[in-house]
């Protein structure tokens, strides 16, 4: 009975990392990334039973070492989407964001549910106008080099 007491005491955590984890992986989907929906709720879950497993036990034990092994693990996953192709690096967006998600389900897992919704949301937006300036910049530039190469 106990264990079910703790499961039922963890399903508000779990859903809100769920949310989160998904509404993110959404946005990597989208845009076709290797890291997609599954791989984020995956990582936003996992991350928050951890962090739940790791605070219950409660009084002797230090939550944040189970933090700071998940944040190892993470960082093996996130290796792990990163690619050297000729002379172009790809994959480390797609790290930061399994680094980010990570972090939220760390917040959910603690317990900050209303904080990984809005920093989720505000995450979102920022990558959305960073997204946006970054094509700006990428074409300024093309502009600028088709420039330089007429003016030769």
């Amino acid at each position: 009975m106990q264990e079910l007491d703790f499961l039922l005491k963890m399903l508000p955590e779990i859903g809100v990392a769920t949310v989160c984890g998904g509404v993110v992986g959404i946005e990597r989907e989208m845009k076709n990334k290797v890291a997609g929906i599954r791989t984020h709720v995956l990582i936003c879950v996992g991350v928050t039973i951890f962090t739940l497993v790791g605070i219950s036990f409660g009084g002797t034990a230090d939550p944040t070492r189970v933090i700071g092994q998940i944040i190892t693990g993470i960082g093996f996953l996130g290796g792990g989407v990163i690619f050297k192709e000729h002379d172009k690096v790809t994959g480390v967006t797609s790290a930061a964001f399994i680094w980010f998600i990570a972090s939220i389900g760390v917040l959910c897992g603690l317990g900050y549910l209303i904080s990984a919704g809005l920093l989720t949301v505000g995450f979102l937006i920022i990558t959305l106008l960073l997204s946006n300036f970054e094509r700006f910049v990428v074409r300024k530039t093309k502009m600028y080099q088709q420039k330089k190469e007429e003016e030769k």
